[in-house]
């Protein structure tokens, strides 16, 4: 296990102090922090911070200080969050790292920024009525591609990282799970995955030059969802029911969706190239060759199922990638499978992680996570 990382916020610092909690991490057995640089809006029950017990931080916000340079040619830009206005928390941390031998990777949000899409309605998804999702950019654009591109570059060159952590670099579904969703109308697993294709002018333009009919798919979702809509709560009996049988009927959707994936992979690639020449390395979740730690998620798993789920990541991971298995500390949070409860199920879904082929975790996240949980962590890492 060459890593074990501990993902924390802006705010663990400005309330606690870079340096106390830099010792108590590395005293917990930390080797790195994954802080995070921009991210999405959240509300925050935090049981141990000195100052505040609850925190709405703020949507889409930039925890460092952006070089404005880097993002002459979009028109997304980063804005700093308030907390940060005064303070560059990436380099005031970065310049203490050294002395509690830990090492910094910059956990970075891409395309899931409500602000942005608010402001820049074109540049993000749109299913297939044209709707837009203001909390999801999609990748198949120009001007959100530089956008990540200059973030990554930015952190990558200007602060002491070993690493940058690309989260939802992909497309983003309806659900967000903020202001208030409703729905009174039960929707299938099929109508939900057809209400999250993108149909922006630049996915659809992605696709016919790749040859492949974008309007032609975009009706047939469209005329499936009117449908499926104008009978509920009943269901039409020769609709499709699996997205499979819905293949059948519009077998262009999956050559429109490799589109789709073709454009998040040569987003990271891209990212990829401006990051080797700063020696700086790039980690993500998809499974994309450019990465070079692919993450995989372990939030409620047993550890029989985190020796399964590390085995095939493993299994199918480039020559050169390596393994990073994360683990969610805590009790179980609602309408989610159940967190590490005790010491040790920490140490066995380490183990399960370590016995498969992980080369480093990580937990998360130390500020949600009641201080006794965080104690298990040096049990589960010791030896």
């Amino acid at each position: 296990m060459n890593d074990v990382a501990v993902c924390l916020f802006a705010w663990d610092f400005c309330d606690e102090g870079v340096d106390p909690l830099l010792e108590r991490l590395a005293e917990l057995g930390a080797t790195s922090i994954f802080l995070a640089s921009v991210y999405h809006a959240g509300w925050f029950l935090l049981p141990h911070n000195p100052k505040r017990k609850c925190h709405f931080c703020e949507d889409g916000a930039a925890y460092f200080h952006p070089d404005a340079s880097l993002y002459e040619n979009t028109p997304l830009k980063p804005r700093i969050a308030e907390i940060a206005a005064r303070t560059d928390w990436f380099e005031k941390v970065s310049r203490r790292l050294d002395t509690y031998g830990l090492r910094m990777t910059a956990w970075t949000v891409c395309n899931h920024n409500t602000p942005l899409g608010l402001a820049h309605p074109r540049h993000t998804v749109r299913n297939a009525f044209g709707d837009s999702y203001p909390h999801a950019l999609t990748p198949a654009s120009e001007a959100v591609r530089r956008y990540i591109r200059a973030l990554a570059v930015d952190l990558a060159g200007r602060y002491r990282l070993r690493s940058v952590f690309l989260e939802a670099p992909n497309y983003r579904g309806r659900k967000h799970g903020h202001h208030h969703e409703r729905e009174l109308v039960a929707l299938g697993d099929l109508e939900n995955a057809l209400f999250d294709v993108s149909f922006s002018e630049h996915d659809m333009a992605a696709a016919c030059a790749a040859g492949v009919d974008a309007e032609h798919v975009r009706r047939r979702i469209r005329d499936h969802l009117h449908r499926y809509l104008g009978a509920a709560p009943d269901r039409p009996s020769d609709l499709p029911r699996t997205m499979e049988q819905f293949v059948e009927r519009c077998p262009a959707l999956v050559d429109y969706l490799a589109v789709l994936d073709a454009r998040v992979t040569s987003l990271v690639t891209e990212i990829k190239d401006d990051l080797r020449p700063l020696d700086v390395e790039l980690e993500g979740v998809e499974p994309i060759a450019a990465y070079d730690t692919r993450v995989v998620g372990a939030y409620g798993r047993t550890p029989q199922e985190i020796a399964r789920l590390t085995s095939e990541a493993k299994s199918k991971a480039a020559p050169h990638q390596r393994i990073r298995v994360g683990f969610r500390l805590g009790g179980d949070p609602p309408g989610q499978k159940p967190a590490i409860g005790n010491p040790e199920k920490a140490r066995q879904c380490v183990r399960a992680a370590e016995e498969n082929g992980a080369d480093s975790i990580f937990f998360y996240n130390y500020s949600e996570s009641p201080l006794v949980c965080l104690s298990w962590i040096r049990h589960a890492v010791s030896g």
